[in-house]
């Protein structure tokens, strides 16, 4: 039976790499598509803001690999105590493949179809996105097996003879 305590141990395990790495992209995208996103920004600053569409990317810039971290931490707690619930229920034969499976499953349901909505940006972003979005999601799902079937290994026993 799946244990959903330890595949939130393996999901924090795998949300941080996957935090880590993700942040790294988001950063360097943000720079690669700086324009658009100032002039995204422009068009829904207030006319009475304090802050210029240049100062709001900057933040951005700054924050975002910090909230991308903390979100891939968190989200891997909780995509972890699903999968370790759910372990028994995923095809494949090693807690490995049901961690790739289940990482191609959630590449699928964010990258893909919810990431469509950022489109606006272009085309090619979009396609970035998918292909980060599955390196990511691959790396998720093999840290989250790997770990899970190292914290639900079965504790050696001995017997004295």
């Amino acid at each position: 039976m799946g244990s959903a305590s330890n595949g939130a141990k393996a999901g924090v395990v795998a949300g941080i790499a996957y935090g880590i790495l993700l942040s790294i992209v988001s950063y360097f995208t943000l720079i690669s598509i700086k324009s658009t996103v100032i002039a995204d920004i422009s068009q829904n600053l207030p006319p009475s803001s304090p802050f210029t569409p240049e100062q709001l990317f900057g933040i951005a810039l700054l924050l975002t690999p910090v909230i991308v971290v903390v979100v891939g931490v968190l989200g891997g707690l909780i995509l972890g105590a699903i999968y370790g619930k759910l372990t028994e229920k995923i095809p494949g034969r090693s807690p490995l493949i049901k961690g790739i499976i289940f990482g191609v499953v959630l590449w699928l349901l964010v990258s893909v179809l919810g990431g469509y909505n950022n489109i606006g940006y272009g085309l090619q972003y979009y396609l970035v996105q998918i292909g980060t979005g599955l390196v990511g999601a691959l790396l998720f799902g093999v840290l989250l097996g790997y770990f899970y079937g190292r914290f639900t290994r079965p504790k050696e026993t001995y017997t004295v003879t």
